[in-house]
This record gives C-alpha cells, structure tokens and sequence, in this order.
C-alpha cells in the first residue's frame, strides 16, 4: 500500500471518533507546552545571569581574604609586583543608611577608585563619574536617587550618610548610576560609590573587603590565579570571571535538567494516555480492521496506519504544544514588562556583616558580598531557541510512536475470523 493512502486512512480513522483523538492531543499538548515553557526560562535565567557575570571582562580576577579578615595595603603591594597584572582595584565597603523625608534607608557604602572594574559599563543617568582623590563626593544608585515616589536625588544635592549609631557624614552626589539590575559584586541601585581612600575615612577602615585584579590578557588569567594561590595558599580566595561562569553553568545546568526532568513526567502521562486511547480505539474498530484485511491490506499495512495515527496525533499535540509554549512565554514577557523587578527588601540584619568585613559571603559561601541581599533586581527574558523547538516536536512524535506500538501491533495480529468472531 502506498504512503498517501496508509496516511489517509489513518487520517480518516483519527476524524471519525473527534472527541478522542482531540483528548489524545491534549495529552501531548500539555507536556510539550510544560517542557517549552520551562526550557525557555531556564535558559532565559541561565543567559541573563551569564551576561551579568560576563560583564566584568575576561581578565578579570577576583581576591578575598579566605579567614574573614581584612586584606592589608601590603597585600595589594606585594600583589603589585607580580607579572602579568595590569592594574589592582582594592575595594572597600560597609552599611549605612539615609533618612528621607523621616523614612531611613539602608544602602552599601562602597569605595572603590574604578567604578569600571566594579560595574562593567558605567551608565549614567546624569552628573558624572567622581575622581580617585579623596573628597566626600559620590556616584549614587537609582534607588538611593528616588528612595521615596516624588523625591529625587540629583548631582550637585548633599545627603547625609549615618554611619553606626551617631556618627553622621555628608556627602556630595555628583552623578546617578542608571538602573542596571544585578551585579553579581554589588547591587548598584541601593549603593554609594566614593572614592576609595574617601570611604576608608568614613567607615573608619583600615583594611580592604576584596581586590579585584585586572590580568594583561585572558590567558594570562589563569596563570596569575594560579600563582596568587600557590604564594598565599588559604589566607585568600581566587576566583577567575570563567571560574564563575563554569559554576553558574553547572548549577543552571543541573537546574535545568531537573526542572525538564519533572515536566517530562507529564509527557509519559499523555504517552500512557495515548496508549490507552488507541488501545479502546482498536476494540472499537475491530470489525473495520476486518474489512480492511479483506480488502487486501496486510498486517504491516494494519501496523503502518496505526502508527500513523498515533505519529499524527504526537505531530498535532507537539505543534499545539509549541504554540501554547510560545503564548505563554509571550505572556510573561508582557507582564514582566511592567514589572521588570523584584525586590527583595534591605534590612540592618542583611548588610551587617558587610558594615564589619566587607562583601562577607557569596558564591560558594567565599566571596562576593552577601549574594543573597546584594542583588535586589532580577530580570531575564524567555529565550525559546530553534533547536529547543526542532527537539520537542520530534521528542512528541517519538513517545507517541512509541506508545502506538502496542497498541498498533494489537491491531496487526487481528485476523478476518478473530474480527467476525469478537464483533
């Protein structure tokens, strides 16, 4: 029998009994949409938080005392005269907070004389960046420029910073950071950038949170990590951008194949359904198999147009799938528009430790200033690529195959008499 004609009749076998062959589906509809829309997030998630990591440049190396003491001027002296280092960025930083309009809110002081090495690219929404001297001038966040609806910090305004208890110090602002999202060193948005040598003096600090290191080229990177280690073993933590790449990788990895583990489930409960459909549907169609094999149609043909229509049905349910996949990613990008940010709320507990030893405790518990607090926005976007797409359709036409199988051979095996005989 030919392609067109086992095609047809399986076609026709699917519009003679609607209501199941809709229901069959839907089955596969609803994994395939689950399995879309959760790939598409996870790998919108895992972009967005590679991009955010990336931003610090390739040649970026990261140093933060190992035992939760300070690092020493002596430290970044002898760091100096290593080779392969283009420049050094020590960094300070603790907790402070403003008082507006008799509402208090807490924010970073960070000191650093690179905003750059910090930040990545520095956008500013108006002012400009603070010279590396010391002078009580500052680069502030959007947040900490619009703390409260209606009240806006510009460049040229003073604010004045608690510092502890008692001790009060004002600041000039002359320039306002743009709203940038995460940063995996930072939160930008709820922080105060001084000059270095200036947030020294205000935070009454001795010591250095963190040094970020700047390598002449990327393949120099690793060689300086390695090095730095083998001369200070665990008195520091050195960690290269690719390091932290290759961990977010395997963590959104891992992430994602778990979310996609689960989502699968409910494809093998529409191939389970599949299966039982056209298993009904072959005792249904017992006397028509009959006349098919009187007609002259053999068993493979038999076998051929039943899993044809399973194959038909994995084909329609995988394409709908998609579809709804692609609306509701669609949907969450219209409502993620409007709400672009997540908030999680600043707290004296949460910016404490960064007050008594810098950034404290983040990646992996050793470096990064509090990730959990320090990133008060996050936003990503779906990203469902042609690949993703191609898989799904093919993964809905296989585990409907695959589930017509039984069912398909069941019909095959019948013979005219055992088909006169069960009707």
């Amino acid at each position: 029998m030919k392609a067109n004609d086992i095609i047809w009749l399986a076609y026709k076998g699917l519009i003679s009994r609607k209501a199941i062959a809709i229901l069959a589906v839907i089955a596969v509809l609803i994994g395939v949409a689950s399995v879309t829309i959760l790939v598409a997030f996870t790998q919108g998630v895992s972009q967005s938080i590679l991009s955010i990591v990336e931003s610090l440049g390739p040649k970026t190396i990261l140093v933060l005392p190992a035992r939760g003491e300070g690092l020493t001027q002596a430290t970044v002296v002898s760091l100096e005269g290593l080779p392969d280092i283009e420049a050094i960025y020590p960094i300070v930083s603790g907790f402070g907070s403003i008082n507006i309009e008799g509402q208090s809110m807490g924010v970073t002081i960070i000191g650093i004389n690179n905003l750059s090495a910090l930040l990545g690219q520095v956008l500013l929404t108006s002012g400009t960046i603070y010279p590396p001297v010391t002078t009580p001038e500052a680069v502030i966040g959007s947040q900490v420029a619009n703390p409260l609806p209606g009240v806006f910090i510009t460049p040229g305004d003073t604010i004045t910073v608690q510092i502890g208890r008692d001790e009060t110090v004002p600041i000039e602002v002359v320039g306002v950071l743009s709203p940038s999202g995460a940063n995996p060193l930072s939160n930008s948005e709820t922080s105060i950038f001084l000059p270095l040598s200036e947030a020294m003096a205000i935070l009454n600090r001795t010591t250095y949170s963190e040094i970020i290191i700047e390598a002449d080229s990327v393949n120099d990177v690793n060689t300086v990590a390695t090095l730095i280690q083998d001369i200070y073993g665990n008195e520091l933590s050195v960690i290269t951008v690719q390091q932290l790449i290759n961990t977010v990788s395997t963590i959104t990895g891992g992430f994602s194949f778990l979310l996609i583990s689960v989502a699968s489930i409910s494809l093998f409960v529409g191939a389970i359904g599949i299966m039982g459909i056209m298993l009904s549907r072959v005792y249904q169609r017992i006397r028509e198999i009959g006349i098919m094999k009187t007609l002259g149609l053999t068993t493979r043909d038999v076998l051929l147009v039943f899993l044809t229509e399973s194959g038909i049905i994995g084909l329609l349910g995988g394409i709908a799938g998609i579809l709804v996949g692609l609306i509701g990613t669609s949907f969450f990008d219209i409502i993620s528009s409007f709400t672009s940010t997540t908030s999680i709320p600043n707290s004296n507990e949460g910016f404490g430790a960064a007050g008594r030893g810098g950034f404290g405790a983040g990646f992996g518990g050793r470096g990064f200033g509090r990730a959990a607090s320090s990133i008060s926005s996050f936003t990503f976007k779906p990203i469902i690529s042609v690949e993703a797409i191609a898989i799904a359709l093919a993964v809905a036409i296989i585990v409907s195959l695959i589930a017509g199988i039984y069912p398909a051979w069941k019909a095959s095996k019948l013979t005219v008499i055992d088909a006169i005989r069960r009707d």
